[in-house]
């Protein structure tokens, strides 16, 4: 596979050519569909990062220009539908991305396996913060699930479902393990700074 096209299996990617095997449509239009789905908790995009997206999707051949379009008093906007190569590469990501189990290397899992630099008294403290975080951001999510998702298919809302989830069971999990280094958990013999187990 040519290069350019590897640079292009992005899960941005996978979001637009979802939108546009829907039907055509512009930008703006996917940018609001994105977010009533929810799919930017998913998809990382900032400022023009979809509109970028859309032009290397274009050069690629796997989407095109259908036309503009009018509403009202806004400005024309620039149409786009899937080309068949896009609808391949489609399923090529989606077949991809759902079965092969990929190692991303998340931040926290990186600072789990550094832990012992801190002492038990600070670790769960920290461990209890995230959970807290996750806390309320469960609870977000689920009130803009519910504000938002009315007559929305269940189907296009299984990202969220998931990380509503994944969110859960973390929250279980690092409660646990914050008891857990209450109890006594062991711990390895680390030097530790003044300042990192006061708590």
């Amino acid at each position: 596979m040519p290069r350019e096209l590897r640079a292009l299996r992005t899960p941005l990617t996978l979001a637009v050519l979802t939108l546009l095997a829907e039907r055509p449509r512009h930008p703006y239009e996917m940018k609001v569909a994105i977010r009533e789905r929810h799919v930017d908790d998913v998809v990382k995009m900032r400022g023009g990062s979809l509109y970028d997206a859309i032009g290397r999707l274009e050069r690629a051949g796997l989407v095109r220009q259908l036309g503009t379009a009018r509403a009202g008093s806004r400005p024309e906007r620039t149409v786009y539908e899937i080309t068949e190569s896009g609808r391949t590469m489609l399923h090529e990501l989606l077949e991809e991305m759902l079965t092969e189990p990929v190692n991303e290397y998340p931040r926290f899992v990186a600072a789990l396996a550094h832990l012992p630099a801190l002492g038990p008294g600070a670790a769960a403290r920290l461990l209890r913060l995230r959970a807290q975080r996750l806390r309320e951001d469960h609870a977000d999510t689920a009130r803009m699930v519910a504000e938002h998702s009315s007559g929305v298919p269940r189907a296009v809302l299984l990202e969220a479902e998931f990380l509503q989830h994944q969110r859960a069971a973390e929250i279980d999990w690092l409660d646990g393990v914050a008891g857990d280094i209450d109890h006594g958990m062991s711990w390895p013999d680390v030097e530790l700074s003044s300042d990192s187990d006061k708590e």
